[in-house]
C-alpha cells in the first residue's frame, strides 16, 4: 500500500476515533527511546510517516539532539516536514537503502514498519547504538478480524520473525515486550477505516466490509491488539 493523501486522511480519522485503550503502548515505546537518548545524540526514525515518533520524542526530551526521519511516501514526507518544521530533517527514502553513511546514528527507531532491512539499520548505527522497534504481532493489531481472515492476512508475523532477522544481521536482542491491548472505538466505521488504512487483508473487497459490519453491528466496538516492542543493540569489535 502506498500512503497517498487519501490514505493519510483515513489514517488521521482512525487516530481520532479511539475512545479508550487499556494500555498506551505508544507511550511505553517513546519512553524506551527517550531513556536511551543523551545530549547531542543522533536519532533516525525509519518509515516515519507523519513524524509521530519524532514529534512525541520532542515533547519529553529537552536536551539538544539531532533528529532525522525517512519515508518512501512523498505525501508522508511533506506532512512530516510540516509537523516537525526545523526540529528534524525528513527525507524521501527507502528503508532498505538508507541514504546515510556507516555508523551515523546512536539510535534508530521504527513504529509499525514491516518493510525494512535489518542489515541497513545495523550499518547506519554506531557501535553500541540501539534499534528500538514497535510493531504488531501475528494478529496485525486486530485479533478478532485476524481470526476471520487468517488465510489472507498480509505480512502476519510474530516477534520472533524480527528477532531472528536482527540476530542474523549482527544485532544482540536486548529485550522483547509483548502486550495485549483492548481498544474501544465509536462504531464499526472506525474499524473499517483501520482496515483500509494499512496492508491488512489481501484483495480486500466490499464483501469483506459487509462481513465486518455483520460481526460488530452498530454499537461501540472493542478490538484486541497484539503489539510488541523489540530493543536490539549493535556491538562491533573494538566498539
Amino acid at each position: 500500500m502506498y500512503y497517498d493523501s487519501k490514505v493519510i486522511d483515513i489514517r488521521n480519522s482512525v487516530a481520532s476515533s479511539l475512545v479508550v485503550q487499556s494500555i498506551d503502548v505508544n507511550a511505553i515505546f517513546i519512553d524506551r527511546i527517550v531513556s536511551r537518548m543523551f545530549a547531542k545524540c543522533s536519532v533516525l526514525d525509519i518509515g516515519t510517516g507523519n513524524g509521530f515518533v519524532l514529534s512525541e520524542v520532542l515533547k519529553v526530551y529537552i536536551e539538544p539532539c539531532q533528529l532525522f526521519g525517512v519515508d518512501k511516501s512523498f505525501d508522508m514526507v511533506k506532512l512530516a516536514k510540516n509537523n516537525l518544521g526545523e526540529a528534524a530533517i525528513i527525507s524521501e527514502a527507502d528503508n532498505s537503502y538508507l541514504p546515510f553513511g556507516d555508523e551515523t546514528f546512536d539510535i534508530v527507531t521504527a513504529k509499525n514498519v514491516t518493510r525494512f532491512s535489518s542489515s541497513e539499520v545495523f550499518r547506519v548505527l554506531k557501535s553500541g547504538g540501539y534499534f528500538i522497534f514497535r510493531e504488531y504481532g501475528a494478529g496485525k493489531g486486530l485479533l478478532e478480524l485476524a481470526n476471520i481472515f487468517k488465510e489472507r492476512l498480509l505480512r502476519s508475523r510474530s516477534y520472533d520473525f524480527y528477532t531472528k532477522s536482527l540476530a542474523d544481521s549482527g544485532f544482540s536482542v536486548v529485550s522483547v515486550e509483548t502486550f495485549e491491548v483492548v481498544r474501544r472505538y465509536r462504531d464499526v466505521e472506525c474499524v473499517i477505516n483501520i482496515v483500509q488504512s494499512f496492508p491488512f487483508i489481501e484483495n480486500y473487497s466490499y464483501s469483506d466490509e459487509i462481513c465486518i459490519r455483520e460481526l460488530f453491528g452498530d454499537d461501540e466496538v472493542s478490538i484486541t491488539s497484539d503489539p510488541f516492542i523489540i530493543i536490539a543493540r549493535k556491538f562491533t569489535e573494538g566498539g
